[in-house]
């Protein structure tokens, strides 16, 4: 049955494709560049899947002999892979420091470059681990996406963390493959991922069967993945909740939010969607949402005795209505200083007063957005956090579920922490624990990310270079919301999404987006969703750290059998810690 295969993949134009790589293979650096290019392309919402076989261009690459400097050879190849890859993936972090042009527009272009190439260090960092690994033994493929996938975990945890587009969010949250997520994490997919399409570049045509297993067990992989998949899709039941809850989608721009006068026409816009009559087939609305950072004012000055903002926000809930809104808020430091939160707060309708039930403070803030790394060195340099006021936001404490007047149970995520896998780290014992939440409420402002998305209507563009640089400009807010439906996927728990301009959307636990909730980008409007219920508890919520445990079972096999060929050839141990020992 295999050899049929192995013939055609043995044709005289797979040798072509092979002697056209083996001429790059002398350049590894533009490898290096068109292997991150294809990477960066097969991520939402380009998804140019067969981009995917960037990965085998990358190892193809390090494959070569690296000359008389091989660590600094090693290290720029991975370097600038990684840099091309993160620039594609990233490029639209500069249109947040658009939004106050004249500001911070000249901070633009150095921190989207600046962006790619540090994160891209990571990327330096696993090729030369690889090189310092590598053997030329036909597993080596699998090596290098163990490597790869501990840096991935290293990047979105080290420090702050900037976990954004790791290799595993490549599928489309919903899709087929994308449900191992919810075995092994986003960070697990990454690791198959990669194996999957790393694993051409170590085949060895002319050997028969011998010289391809490699793709073989990577199809196989990928069949077997793509099938538990399916059948999860197929047979996961998904009940509901009946709690009723109106989102609400101004479609108001982060620099427009911020003019002068922008507070009393930007809160009537809120009020009037929230007091719009239930949508058909939906009761009362028991909870309305609004966004992250909703009026451009502190908590404490809207909901002030002497403020005219006070009366509104009392009189348009119902009776027992709840709300729950981003907001920015003071707060006071164990020394008694005064700090800022970039805050969740939830409040309900009691009588004539509202009544404050708590708040959720953000806990993983945006470098340079919120907070400003190294400040006491960067701030006399002009670079702040892009604030509104002379200071950074402080984080909260670590992210946990919380339980707010009559609310379902629900774990709380503002903006930037929905990229994280596993930021809830309780562990649930069953699919009933009463510690597990019921859904996850995920507020954001996704105005920062495509501020020039909606203009386009204004360049005179034919219909198809308008309808192209419209979906360019608004690559932030898509890949974000694919971001954040992995977390639906790995915790099988429905999200709620409610952003100031889009996309705000109900996405059901396995990471599908309920037909009839969304809201798309630039679009005015609210929608009243009933929350699903729960699917069963996932692997990936059990055991949370199952990832790294994975990488590090994998490499220690991998290791190992290495150890054991060496010794039964009678070579030196040492040789293993060799530069490629071919």
């Amino acid at each position: 049955m295999i050899e049929p295969v192995v013939a055609l993949l043995n044709a005289p134009a797979a040798a072509k494709v092979r002697g056209l790589l083996l001429s790059l293979q002398k350049r590894p650096r533009i490898l290096a560049l068109i292997a991150g290019i294809l990477i960066g392309l097969a991520q939402p919402p380009f998804g140019f899947l067969p981009g995917l076989f960037g990965y085998a261009l990358l190892l193809f690459a390090l494959e070569r002999d690296m000359g008389v400097k091989p660590w600094r050879t090693t290290f720029l190849i991975g370097w600038m892979a990684g840099s091309a890859y993160f620039f594609v993936s990233c490029f639209w972090v500069a249109q947040a420091f658009l939004v106050d042009a004249q500001t911070y527009g000249w901070m633009a272009p150095f921190a989207t470059a600046l962006l790619a190439a540090g994160i891209g260090l990571f990327w330096g960092l696993f090729a030369m681990a690889y090189q310092r690994l590598r053997t030329d033994r036909g597993f080596r493929f699998l090596l290098f996406a163990v490597l790869f996938s501990l840096f991935e975990i290293t990047r979105g945890t080290i420090m702050s963390g900037f976990p954004w587009d790791p290799s595993g969010s490549t599928w489309r949250a919903g899709s087929a493959m994308s449900q191992m997520a919810a075995f092994v994490g986003v960070y697990g997919l990454g690791l198959i991922t990669v194996a999957i399409f790393a694993s051409p570049a170590v085949v060895r045509p002319g050997r028969g069967v011998r010289g391809w297993w490699p793709v073989l067990v990577a199809a196989v992989l990928w069949i077997g993945c793509f099938v538990v998949g399916e059948v999860r899709l197929a047979t996961t039941h998904i009940g509901s909740t009946g709690y009723t809850v109106r989102v609400v989608q101004p479609n108001v721009g982060q620099r427009a939010k911020w003019t002068v006068g922008a507070l009393e026409s930007l809160l009537g816009a809120y009020v009037t969607l929230s007091q719009a009559p239930p949508q058909a087939g939906h009761p009362v609305p028991s909870l309305i949402v609004w966004p992250e950072g909703a009026l451009p004012s502190m908590l404490e000055d809207l909901l002030s005795e002497d403020s005219w903002t006070a009366p509104v926000l009392t009189s348009f809930l119902q009776d027992k209505q709840a709300l729950i809104m981003g907001v920015s808020r003071t707060d006071q430091d164990a020394e008694g200083r005064t700090i800022y939160r970039n805050s969740m707060v939830a409040m309900h309708q009691d009588g004539p007063h509202i009544t404050i039930d708590g708040f959720y403070d953000k806990y993983k803030l945006v470098p340079f957005g919120e907070f400003t790394p190294f400040q006491d060195i960067l701030n006399p340099l002009g670079m702040k956090a892009l604030t509104h006021f002379d200071d950074s936001f402080t984080p909260g404490p670590r992210t946990r579920p919380v339980q707010f007047y009559t609310i379902p149970k629900f774990l709380p995520l503002i903006c930037y922490e929905g990229i994280f896998p596993g930021l809830d780290m309780d562990r649930y014992h069953s699919s009933n624990d009463p510690l597990r939440p019921s859904w996850i409420l995920n507020i954001s402002n996704d105005a920062w990310f495509a501020p020039l998305a909606g203009s386009t209507e204004n360049l005179n563009l034919p219909p198809v270079l308008a309808d192209i640089l419209r979906f360019i400009l608004s690559t932030g807010p898509r890949q974000h919301l694919n971001l954040a439906s992995y977390r639906a996927i790995e915790e099988g728990l429905p999200m709620i999404r409610s952003t100031p301009t889009g996309i705000s959307v109900l996405v059901d636990p396995l990471g599908r987006i309920v037909a009839g909730t969304r809201i798309d980008l630039n679009q005015k409007d609210s929608v009243d969703l009933v929350i699903p219920g729960r699917a069963e508890r996932t692997v990936y919520s059990t055991f949370r750290t199952s990832p790294l445990v994975l990488d590090v079972i994998f490499l220690l096999i991998l290791v190992t059998f290495d150890t054991l060929v060496l010794v039964i050839r009678k070579k030196p141990i040492r040789s293993l810690f060799r530069r490629g020992h071919n």
